[in-house]
């Protein structure tokens, strides 16, 4: 009794932990859970996006790279010739002249499925690795259009390169990364007028 009254004087608190209880921590362990769930959502989604984008900005640089070079080409040269394998043109070989008209060079551009890659290379010769640049990589597909003086386009089935004045190359690339979905893209280059070929 006194022991008890001891308890109930002024100025005395009852020997007491302060805490949280099972279901004060329980529903804060949900809310964080939820919070962090969220936020690390919302960082892969920023991640992949980023990722995606800097698939595409690589894409584009190489294919405009590529087609430059290309074009600078298509425009210098006086002689151009299809490489035909199972009824698709698989390259083209420009002949180009010096400037004083000297020497004649001649680049081939080609695509190797095997590896997905769209190439320059010296000569004719698409088996040599000499001198190769390998111009855009993850190549699916690739097709190379000709078209006459009059912007009318000449049949894969044509094998003859007579009559040719303008060339256009399709590509289809797919850039992927772990954890990503491939980006994929299609990019067309405008039409590259061979000026030097006599028609």
């Amino acid at each position: 009794m006194i022991s008890s009254l001891y308890n109930f004087l002024p100025g005395r608190h009852l020997n007491r932990r302060a805490g949280f209880t099972l279901v004060e921590v329980l529903m804060a362990t949900s809310l964080s859970a939820i919070v962090l769930a969220g936020t690390l959502t919302a960082f892969l989604m920023l991640l992949r996006s980023g990722i995606r984008m800097s698939n595409y900005s690589v894409m584009e640089s190489q294919t405009r790279r590529a087609f430059e070079q290309l074009g600078v080409d298509a425009r210098m040269a006086n002689g151009y010739a299809s490489t035909f394998t199972s009824g698709t043109i698989t390259a083209c070989t420009l002949t180009i002249p010096s400037q004083d008209l000297s020497t004649i060079s001649q680049f081939t551009y080609g695509f190797d499925s095997t590896n997905g890659i769209f190439f320059s290379v010296p000569g004719s010769d698409l088996t040599s690795t000499v001198g190769r640049v390998d111009l855009v990589q993850y190549v699916q597909t690739m097709s190379f259009n000709r078209y006459d003086s009059a912007g009318t386009l000449i049949p894969a089935t044509t094998t003859s390169d007579s009559g040719i004045k303008h060339i256009q190359i399709s590509i289809s690339v797919s850039r992927g990364t772990l954890g990503v979905a491939a980006t994929t893209q299609v990019i067309r280059s405008s039409s590259f007028t061979i000026r030097n070929i006599t028609i």
